[in-house]
């Protein structure tokens, strides 16, 4: 039986798990890292493993391989449970590898924890000051009530179907990028770009006119501090839509960036409907910005997207 100081894993429903791990730097689970229990499942792609982590700062840098599928990872809250590390580009042999934690494995699945990266915030202009707290190859992976924080590319959605729900992103500049075809729902995008320059949501990486990647914002807020372009164009097919989402005054006027390459405004597909707020306003936006109807806006906003009435 639990300690009166462990009773809280007691409080979560373990039925329908072939295994369940308990992680605690307070010595109330099998593992104090969560590495360890990550090693320790089976991985297997038709039965679920739990891994219960207690509240604290988890100072290790975490993979999940390939070959560990099914895993659920449940956190204390994301302000209470975190896990952190503070590799940058220039210490980890690029940005990819910058991680603090990296899933590969196929229908991972996270609640209510937080990934860091914790390096300094880089100045405008730093070179290889990337930092990403998570990057994501897996698919089927979905983030409830999960925090995301960095600067410079703070989360890499690098490939597959993934869906976000209530979770916190926070970063300055090209702080969403990748190639997944993503949902994004009930999330607050939280900018810490510095005052005095401009920083980006998003860089998305599709780069080819086939295929059916992008990432999707909806019912969303914008906040923070500095200001924001809603995307830039990382690749040519960029592709990012915004729906019914609260857009601060941290969003600048113009909306979007072509970064240099004039080319790519006419091949990018960003696209705006029934968003609200000062930096909503979109009198001044790019001319290759679009501002959708219901019925262009409806491929997007829903977890058809991602084909998640299969399987989330």
């Amino acid at each position: 039986m639990d300690s009166p100081k462990c009773a809280k894993f007691s409080k979560f429903p373990t039925k329908g798990y072939t295994m369940v791990f308990k992680v605690s730097l307070q010595g109330c689970g099998r593992f104090t890292k969560i590495h360890d229990a990550i090693d320790a499942s089976i991985g297997s792609s038709v039965t679920k493993t739990l891994i219960l982590i207690d509240f604290g700062i988890y100072r290790e840098r975490v993979f999940v391989p390939k070959n560990k599928n099914n895993l659920v990872m449940q956190g204390m809250g994301f302000l209470r449970t975190s896990i952190e590390w503070n590799n940058t580009a220039s210490s980890s042999h690029g940005t990819f590898e910058s991680f603090s934690v990296a899933l590969y494995g196929d229908q991972f699945t996270a609640k209510n924890i937080s990934f860091k990266n914790t390096s300094p915030a880089p100045n405008p202009g730093a070179v290889d000051a990337q930092a990403v707290a998570l990057r994501i190859v897996g698919d089927k992976v979905a983030f409830y009530g999960c925090g995301f924080y960095g600067n410079q590319d703070t989360l890499l959605d690098q490939e597959g179907r993934h869906y976000f729900k209530e979770c916190f992103i926070e970063g300055s500049i090209d702080f969403i990028f990748g190639n997944g075809r993503s949902l994004y729902e009930d999330c607050i995008i939280h900018s810490v770009a510095k005052e005095n320059t401009i920083g980006c949501i998003t860089a998305n990486g599709k780069d080819t006119l086939r295929g059916r990647t992008g990432f999707v914002f909806v019912n969303c807020q914008i906040k923070g501090s500095g200001k924001v372009w809603l995307g830039r164009a990382w690749r040519p097919y960029a592709r990012v839509v915004f729906s019914k989402t609260y857009m601060s005054k941290v969003v600048s006027l113009d909306g979007w960036n072509d970064m240099g390459d004039h080319k790519t405004q006419k091949t990018v597909y960003y696209g705006e409907h029934r968003c609200y707020g000062p930096g909503a306003n979109h009198s001044e936006r790019v001319p290759y910005a679009k501002q959708l109807t219901d019925v262009e806006a409806a491929p997007f906003t829903n977890i058809s997207f991602i084909d998640g009435e299969k399987w989330l």
